[in-house]
């Protein structure tokens, strides 16, 4: 078990070599003078940290942890711990396909430190979806695998930032496959696992929640679909009659200006682009992405592997060091 010394530590996954994530992952560290930036095991490969450092310039140091009885947080101070995880040579914004295997280790790897209770909990740096192979299977992404590995039977993907916080009922579909995907159950289990967590992580007594239509005008009364009176009104009766602080269906196109915006601490969105356009619109570098329904804490930066700009060096850290910050806020009341 690791020695906390009251502090929590989080799991830092690797993500993809060829991608930003080894940028990101020094930019953050070195960030910790200036800006608040809770302590984190790497997982991943010591020698990548090291060999992007240098090709930024930059000096780190870091130091391969085999003996956890005895590490303290107050090291994150001098080094970058790291529970090395080798890899291929990588190409920088070129997937490398035998890299798979490594990227599926970092993650399982961490969850099983967590597990051990050796970490608090876990922050994912981006992959490509075409790396998360494990047991046999393919996953879609990050979530679908930790939620395999934990067992849940639902998980919900919360999109958090000082703006407003989001949570897209169908994520990756297709748009002609979202109306036969909503459901009366799915609204409800969405949004009970979304209040209960603002509740228990976010220290929120009773969350006052948003919840869109599908159609343009919320359906505009049965004239535009309907999927609002169908589906989504039924569903938000029941909340209701539960005592739950819910309103809608609402018009979409007007909630996400300021004034509306301060009415709710939570928006259930129909679809991903729904709730991902205003959020990243306002919040583009600062929004953390929250898996909800693992019973662990989960984040991740709310950004991809940015294999476009992966070897020019520019990659801003902010939002991976905002999902740092909010899986520690998320966890301090709960770390012994």
């Amino acid at each position: 078990m690791i020695s906390r010394v009251n502090k929590s530590i989080l799991g830092l996954t690797m993500g993809d070599p060829a991608g930003i994530s080894a940028e990101i992952t020094i930019k953050s560290w070195l960030s910790r003078k200036t800006k608040s930036v809770p302590p984190f095991i790497f997982f991943g490969s010591n020698n990548l940290l090291l060999r992007r450092a240098n090709e930024m310039g930059l000096n780190i140091e870091t130091k391969i942890i085999k003996n956890f009885h005895n590490f303290d947080a107050d090291c994150f101070s001098k080094f970058i711990p790291v529970v090395d995880i080798p890899i291929i040579d990588e190409k920088l914004g070129i997937y490398e396909k035998k890299n798979d295997s490594a990227i599926v280790d970092s993650i399982s790897s961490a969850t099983d430190f967590l597990k051990n209770k050796k970490i608090n909990a876990i922050v994912t740096n981006p992959v490509n979806k075409n790396s998360l192979k494990y047991n046999k299977r393919h996953y879609s992404g990050q979530t679908e695998l930790l939620a395999n590995i934990f067992n849940s039977k639902q998980q919900v993907m919360l999109l958090n930032s000082e703006a407003m916080r989001v949570i897209p009922l169908t994520r990756h579909i297709p748009i002609s496959a979202i109306p036969s995907s909503i459901s009366k159950k799915l609204i409800i289990n969405t949004t009970r696992i979304g209040i209960e967590s603002l509740i228990k992580f976010f220290n929120i007594n009773k969350p006052k929640v948003a919840i869109t239509g599908l159609n343009p005008h919320a359906g505009d009364n049965g004239l535009i679909g309907n999927e609002e009176d169908q589906i989504i009104k039924p569903a938000v009766e029941y909340l209701q009659k539960k005592s739950y602080l819910v309103q809608g269906p609402l018009s979409a196109d007007s909630l996400f200006h300021e004034s509306s915006l301060k009415k709710y601490d939570l928006i259930v969105c129909m679809y991903h682009d729904q709730a991902l356009i205003p959020i990243k619109a306002r919040s583009l570098y600062s929004a953390v992405n929250v898996t909800l329904g693992l019973d662990i804490v989960r984040t991740s930066p709310d950004h991809g592997t940015a294999y476009d700009i992966a070897n020019k060096y520019i990659a801003d850290e902010t939002s991976l060091i905002e999902a740092l910050n909010l899986a520690e806020k998320m966890i301090k009341p709960h770390v012994k």
